[in-house]
């Protein structure tokens, strides 16, 4: 076994003292159930010298009678007939009848006298024993080695031993490896979503021009009413629904003053006949023309003909309070060209009514969390995003949550561990420093720098998470990446 520097031992001792304290705790029943081992820590120390043994035995009250002694022998050994064993434990039956002379020489027989211990039972008591110790590390530990518990019985008159029930398996060891496999464990990061709250949707339905009559199919009008319907769910309280008409500028303002009023009205009786909303949560108005999309265009649109008069668009826009007015003068624009080419592309989503609904979300519910998703990501809160992608969301919705709400530690954590799971661990790491520092937090963290055997960086995320019940057993892996940097020279 290569040997390192005296200031590198003083660094393992270091580390074993302390992945000892973080142990995580493995329970097994032997000796015929009477017998139960709690293994707190088994694998090399930091320089690959010594096996760390700790463990605590449990024997029962009744696991022997009065005039016989209990024989348990820890041990190491693999399939090639090596073994070391790791101590003898002598327990006596309360009425000391076994000849512990004969007893002492058949122990120290086999094992080193300081490693053999003797106890007494008391009466009707369970009798704990603790461990905590080093053998020697041995080159054939490191391929197939486990750690076995005899469980003996000894009787005086005649003196004797015998298997009760004898070598029992209990788990492997550890041993080192190229490439490494480390296998560290998440914690649960805990989170609160909050679904109460009033919240606004806003949904269009949009008519061909001219026309006020009720139009379920034309254009994304199907999909409207479907986010709508997912609002007349029992886990929804609708409190408003505030619509809104509009019609696009070409006709006179009254007459697109009264078409707005009626597409307004329309989409109300759309909505109270498929729905079962309060009437009273109602308020319906017409706006006449709808002018916003007409200067967004102007202003923005790479289109050659607009681009091109663009200027002079502009300024009859601004020049005409009076729309009608407004409208005429565009129209004179390059022979009526810039105006063709704005209405061809603004006009027929100018001709709609917006339903602005006010709701409390009273409970979680997938299927409707996806229909308001399709409808309109932004519609959903952080809270409901916390839910929706904890419940195996797809991905999509994930990255967007994230686009969403950025600087959301709940959002951030449910992210990362999704992408952990997916083994983008930058990914992840990116996510979780996103998500906070608490203990959960920074276990997580070093769960992903130990998959990237980033021994500095796991290490200082577990000293923030050392109370955790996962310490213990990604302390063990945290030893594992730095036996491996070391004994591979990564």
């Amino acid at each position: 076994m290569k040997k390192l520097s005296t200031l590198f031992a003083a660094v393992a001792l270091m580390l074993v003292a302390t992945f000892s304290a973080q142990a995580v705790e493995n329970v097994y029943k032997v000796g015929n159930d009477k017998v139960k081992v709690t293994i707190s820590d088994l694998a090399p120390n930091a320089d690959g010298t010594a096996l760390i043994a700790c463990y605590n035995i449990d024997i029962a009250a009744d696991a022997i009678d009065e005039c016989s002694s209990l024989l348990i022998t820890p041990v190491v050994r693999d399939n090639n007939n090596n073994k070391k064993l790791i101590e003898m434990i002598v327990v006596n039956g309360p009425s000391h009848r076994v000849n512990i002379e004969w007893l002492q020489r058949v122990c120290y027989g086999v094992c080193d006298p300081n490693r053999v211990r003797f106890y007494t039972f008391k009466e009707g008591e369970i009798l704990h024993v603790k461990t905590c110790t080093q053998v020697p590390y041995e080159e054939w530990m490191e391929d197939g080695a486990a750690f076995y518990i005899t469980t003996q019985k000894a009787t005086y008159k005649p003196n004797c031993i015998h298997n009760y029930p004898g070598e029992e398996y209990i788990c492997d060891i550890p041993y080192l490896s190229d490439p490494l496999v480390v296998d560290p464990v998440l914690a649960p990061v805990p989170m609160q979503a909050n679904l109460e709250g009033t919240r606004q949707l806003r949904t269009k339905l949009f008519y061909p021009v001219n026309v006020t009559k009720k139009v379920d199919n034309y254009l994304e009008n199907a999909e409207a009413l479907e986010l709508l319907n997912t609002l007349d769910k029992g886990n929804f309280e609708v409190t408003s629904v505030a619509i809104e008409g509009w019609a696009s500028p070409e006709a006179t303002v009254a007459y697109n003053q009264n078409l707005s009023n009626n597409r307004a009205k329309t989409v109300q009786k759309i909505i109270a006949d498929k729905y079962n909303f309060p009437q009273d949560v109602y308020t319906v108005k017409g706006n006449g023309e709808y002018w916003d999309s007409v200067i967004d265009y102007v202003d923005n649109t790479d289109e050659p003909i607009v681009a091109n008069n663009r200027q002079a668009i502009q300024d009859a826009i601004a020049a005409n309070g009076d729309l009608d007015k407004r409208e005429a003068a565009i129209k004179k624009i390059d022979g009526g060209k810039p105006y063709k080419a704005i209405f061809d592309a603004v006009y027929p989503r100018s001709r709609f009514a917006e339903a602005v609904v006010t709701f409390q979300n009273k409970g979680y519910n997938k299927e409707d969390m996806m229909t308001l998703y399709k409808a309109d990501p932004a519609s959903i809160s952080a809270d409901e995003y916390v839910l929706f992608i904890k419940d195996n969301a797809p991905q999509n919705v994930v990255d967007k949550a994230v686009e969403l709400y950025p600087n959301d530690p709940r959002i951030a954590a449910v992210a990362a561990e999704r992408a952990y799971n997916e083994g983008n661990i930058d990914k992840a790491i990116e996510l979780y420093k996103k998500a906070g520092n608490s203990e959960e937090v920074m276990n997580n963290l070093a769960c992903c720098y130990l998959m990237k055997s980033d021994f500095e960086n796991a290490k200082a995320c577990l000293e923030k998470a050392e109370n955790l019940k996962t310490a213990g057993t990604n302390a063990n892996e945290l030893r594992k990446v730095y036996l491996n940097n070391k004994f591979f020279g990564k």
